[in-house]
């Protein structure tokens, strides 16, 4: 799983903070495939995002996941376990995609891919699908979230755990 932990500080003048300012940062020092800046300010909701890794793309029927398991500083750091770990989540990925896409659409046309970034590299993956024609974007997204590269495999024992950590009950080995 991935685990993390919100850090948060007060801002001398919280009226004058601006995400896309923090978000052109981040993209001038780490830029990401999928770098983004929301701000809802009616419900005080303001992210600055600098991620590598597709989680979700769509276009009209066509879904696509590029799950990312497997880093190291260098191509040739990247182990066998890197590549496994990055075939089980592309599996859980397309078991995911298989619940609201059309049977039998669902492929892979790419697996473990390496993907340079400024000092690292990954093992990024390409799951495709054609979603089912009832399958609306609430489906789609009740059946992805959360990714399988963040929760880990097999995903709904994972969340389980995940959910006891965040309840602040004792998990054996965690």
């Amino acid at each position: 799983a991935n685990l993390c932990r919100v850090l948060s500080a007060p801002l001398p003048d919280p009226g004058s903070a601006d995400v896309v300012a923090l978000w052109e940062a981040l993209e001038r020092g780490n830029p990401a495939p999928y770098a983004a800046a929301l701000r809802l300010p009616e419900h005080g909701v303001a992210v600055a995002c600098a991620s590598p890794e597709l989680f979700l793309r769509r276009r009209g029927a066509t879904v696509e996941s590029g799950p990312i398991k497997g880093t190291a500083r260098f191509s040739g750091g990247l182990s066998e376990k890197d590549r496994a770990e990055n075939v089980m989540i592309v599996d859980l990925v397309r078991n995911d995609l298989g619940r609201v896409c059309a049977t039998g659409s669902v492929t892979v046309p790419e697996l473990c891919a390496e993907q340079a970034h400024p000092g690292l590299v990954h093992l990024v993956s390409t799951v495709r699908g054609r979603l089912a024609d009832d399958a609306t974007w609430a489906d789609l997204l009740g059946a992805t979230f959360p990714p399988g590269s963040v929760s880990g495999a097999p995903k709904s024992a994972a969340l389980d755990l995940i959910r006891a950590v965040q309840a602040g009950q004792h998990v054996a080995g965690v």
